[in-house]
């Protein structure tokens, strides 16, 4: 199995440590799995995650400055030591330990690739390129073209190599279906592949694409499992499977994310709403603003929906509800002073739908007792993690209305 991985797998997550992804790092190990992703991917990744850092080095050090005018040197401290070209020598040492590993392939710039380029630019082939229409400030129609270069230099690279190389056996992950799939990618169906677009498939290496991680393992899991050499995920995965799926659904899946996942959650919670703007709490903060999030959430309902054993560990799903505040701070045109940009204005109580994925590591020093076999005694003393969490469904339960409806008292 050789599968090739889009920019966006690595999303928030460049080490592959979230959900799934692990799952597929493993899977790498074995002489028969490989991955790969192009210099491009590479670059790609490396930006984002330097500028992930940069601007959250900018983040701390701006609230010190606000700070600072209140603070007594020979009291308070502030100390921060962080370079971010260490944090880069960390991601590209990480990234060397795979390759020297053999379990990922870093495909080098390929000349061949720019006559790929050349020639969907200079013929405007699709899926790269596309006629897209925008009304001006007139209200007339305009044609656009808008073109994906960068895609294309992932896809012909892959293509590229896949074929000098002669690799079967070949899948792709990436989840923008907008440009890779043919209509309506997007809508396909959970844990399975996608179909490419009919102006790349003709000449496709690739036996499938799958918008991620989750899909390809669900849609490929006798393969996978083929790959086992665990006797205790043999067992766990055939012998015992209706024993782990009972334990986890009557409670002990709940009983993980309390114990361990909390905070994790929270956080990752956290970090989605900060992210958001402010009319996307309510509709009627179209003004602009500030998104402040609390941390003290609360998670609620919590619903066990699937367990996978592989290799190393048993993934589990869980759907679950987050109720939390966020604080409103309203943009004022007509401030004074760059501090007085944003007002306070409220704190709106939300509720949101989650699915969080996780993994348990599999407890290979202890023995399995097949025909008293308990998952809650066999996992004792392991410790949860690689949570992945992704937002379903928010909704504002909490919410005092700026323009109320005004009743005058008057009877006509």
């Amino acid at each position: 199995m050789n599968i090739f991985l889009d920019t966006n797998v690595f999303y928030n997550d460049p080490f592959l440590q979230k959900g799934k992804k692990p799952i597929l790092l493993q899977l790498a190990k074995h002489e028969n799995v490989k991955l790969f992703i192009c210099q491009a991917v590479f670059s790609e990744i490396e930006k984002h995650h330097k500028t992930f850092f940069e601007e959250e080095i900018k983040s701390i050090k701006d609230s010190f400055s606000k700070m600072e005018s209140y603070l007594k040197p020979e009291r308070d401290t502030f100390g921060m030591n962080i370079e971010v070209e260490n944090l880069l020598g960390d991601f590209t040492t990480y990234f060397d330990g795979l390759t020297e590993e053999g379990q990922m392939t870093i495909i080098p710039y390929d000349v061949d690739v720019f006559n790929h380029v050349m020639e969907v630019d200079m013929y405007d082939r699709m899926p790269f390129i596309k006629q897209e229409e925008i009304t001006n400030k007139k209200g007339d129609k305009v044609l656009y073209k808008k073109k994906e270069i960068r895609d294309t230099i992932i896809w012909y690279s892959y293509q590229e190599y896949i074929k000098k190389h002669q690799i079967e056996y070949c899948y792709f992950i990436s989840n923008n279906t907008k440009e890779f799939s043919a209509e309506p990618g997007r809508r396909t169906p959970q844990e399975e592949p996608y179909p490419l677009h009919p102006a790349i498939v003709e000449d496709s290496k690739m036996l499938a694409a799958y918008k991620n991680v989750h899909d390809f393992l669900a849609h490929n899991s006798d393969k996978v499992k083929e790959l086992f050499t665990n006797l205790h995920a043999q067992i766990l995965s055939e012998e015992l499977y209706n024993q782990v799926w009972g334990e986890l659904e009557e409670g002990l899946a709940e009983e993980l994310v309390t114990r361990f996942l909390e905070k994790e959650i929270l956080q990752e919670t956290h970090n989605y709403l900060s992210e958001r703007d402010t009319d996307d709490i309510h509709e009627e903060y179209y003004m602009g603003g500030q998104v402040a999030p609390t941390l003290f959430g609360e998670i609620k309902d919590i619903e066990f929906q699937e367990a996978t054993v592989y290799d190393k560990a048993i993934s589990v799903l869980v759907e679950l509800e987050v109720e939390t505040e966020v604080e409103i701070s309203l943009y004022d045109a007509g401030y004074a002073d760059r501090s007085e940009k944003y007002r306070y204005y409220g704190t709106d109580t939300l509720n949101i739908k989650e699915k969080v994925v996780f993994l348990i590591p599999l407890n290979e020093e202890k023995e399995i007792d097949k025909d008293n076999f308990s998952l809650r005694d066999y996992v004792e003393g392991v410790t949860p993690g690689n949570v992945n969490v992704e937002i379903i469904e928010m909704e504002n339960i909490g919410h005092m209305d700026m323009f109320p409806e005004l009743d005058y008292g008057l009877d006509y």
